[in-house]
């Protein structure tokens, strides 16, 4: 498998929003485009808008192709939010998504995530040491966007700056 072959999965947060954007933006890389949710970002947009973009592929299920062949590839996880950012460094896969990412990491291949949360739940202590343990497995955080009142998913043009500089 290419390289160039990305994985992006997407969680409840309300800057999934963003994410048809950035899935197009992807693409038109010439990246090969892989998209997985979980089960809340239906609360936030209807999935159908995420998995139906021009050239991504959507996994939906267990039994989807590529999955006899995963893990493979770069895995971006945007938005992230608190509930995934924390099951992924305490190594819970409850989900196709999580499971996929735990697959990955496991795998020893590129993550990075975009973490996208409220202010108490981005200085919880559980955050702070989630972060941490991230980092040490080797997981790129891609810093949020912080100022008095939000803390936020960086913007799309800033996780694609640091995809290109990945896939260089």
């Amino acid at each position: 498998m290419s390289t160039s072959t990305i994985f992006i999965f997407v969680t409840g947060s309300g800057r999934a929003k963003d994410v048809p954007e950035l899935v197009c933006e992807t693409v038109a890389a010439g990246w090969k485009t892989y998209t997985i949710l979980t089960p809340n970002v239906s609360s936030v947009l209807p999935p159908d808008e995420i998995h139906n973009l021009s050239g991504s592929h959507a996994i939906r299920d267990y039994k989807d192709p590529p999955l006899n062949r995963f893990p493979f590839g770069t895995m971006l996880v945007a938005p992230c939010t608190f509930n995934t950012f924390n099951k992924l460094a305490l190594g819970l896969a409850d989900n196709l998504a999580t499971s996929m990412i735990a697959d990955a990491l496991g795998a020893g291949c590129p993550i990075f995530i975009a973490p996208a949360m409220n202010h108490g739940l981005w200085n919880h202590p559980q955050t702070r040491i989630s972060e941490t343990k991230l980092k040490e497995w080797g997981c790129t955080i891609i810093p949020p966007y912080i100022d008095e009142k939000v803390v936020t998913m960086a913007s799309v043009k800033d996780i694609l700056q640091m995809l290109h500089r990945h896939f260089q």
